[in-house]
C-alpha cells in the first residue's frame, strides 16, 4: 500500500498515537507541563510535526492523555466489584482513594494550575470533574434506589466524594503507607456511611 507524501497507515498511524501518548502520560507524570513535544518525539521516534499533526498543543495532546488515563481509571475501578450495592460503593471508593503514588493528585493539580490560564483546559477540567462525579454518584444511587429525593442523592454523593478524594490527598501530602491510608479510609468511611442508612 502507498502513501501520499511519506504518512503512515492508519495502522501505523494508531500505533504511533498510541506511543505517543504512553510517552506523554509518563513524562507528564515526571516532569509536569515542563516536557516537550521534542521529548516525547524522540522517545516515539516520531517527528515533531506528526504529533503536531494529531494535537495542535502540548495542552491539546495532556488533556486528550488525561481522557484516555481517566477513561482505563473508571474500567479499573468498576471491574470485578463486590455483590451488593453497599459493598460495591465501598469497594469503588476505596479503589479511588488507593494510593497511586501520587500520580493522579499530581496530575490533577498540574491541570488546575494550567486552568487557570487556558480557557479550553478550564473548561476540560470542569467537565472531568462532572464525569469523576456522575461516576461516584451511581454507585450511591444504586444504594439509594428506593430514595425519591434525588437531590439528597446527589448531596451524599458529594460528602462520599469529597471524603474520598481528601484521603488521597492526605495520602500523598503526608506520605502515608498502604496501611495507614487503609486504616484512614476506614475510620472516614464509618462516619460517611451513616448517611446510608
Amino acid at each position: 500500500m502507498t502513501h501520499s507524501r511519506g504518512r503512515p497507515s492508519l495502522e501505523r498511524a494508531a500505533e504511533i498515537g498510541h506511543l505517543v501518548v504512553e510517552a506523554a502520560i509518563l513524562a507528564f507524570v515526571e516532569q509536569g507541563l515542563d516536557i516537550s513535544i521534542d521529548q516525547i518525539a524522540q522517545s516515539v521516534g516520531v517527528s515533531k510535526q506528526a504529533i503536531y499533526r494529531r494535537w495542535p498543543s502540548k495542552i491539546a495532546l495532556l488533556m486528550d492523555v488525561m481522557d484516555r488515563v481517566m477513561a482505563q481509571v473508571y474500567a479499573n475501578l468498576s471491574a470485578d466489584l463486590p455483590e451488593g450495592a453497599l459493598a460495591a460503593l465501598k469497594e469503588v471508593s476505596w479503589r479511588m482513594c488507593r494510593p497511586d503514588g501520587g500520580v493522579r493528585e499530581r496530575s490533577i493539580m498540574i491541570l488546575m494550575a494550567e486552568a487557570l490560564n487556558d480557557a479550553p483546559m478550564h473548561q476540560w477540567l470542569g467537565t472531568w470533574r462532572r464525569k469523576n462525579f456522575d461516576f461516584h454518584l451511581r454507585y450511591v444511587s444504586a444504594v439509594h434506589k428506593a430514595d425519591q429525593d434525588e437531590n439528597r442523592v446527589r448531596i451524599i454523593a458529594r460528602v462520599i466524594l469529597d471524603m474520598v478524594e481528601g484521603v488521597s490527598r492526605e495520602t500523598y501530602w503526608d506520605g502515608l503507607s498502604d496501611a495507614e491510608c487503609a486504616s484512614l479510609f476506614d475510620r472516614k468511611w464509618d462516619e460517611v456511611s451513616k448517611l446510608l442508612g
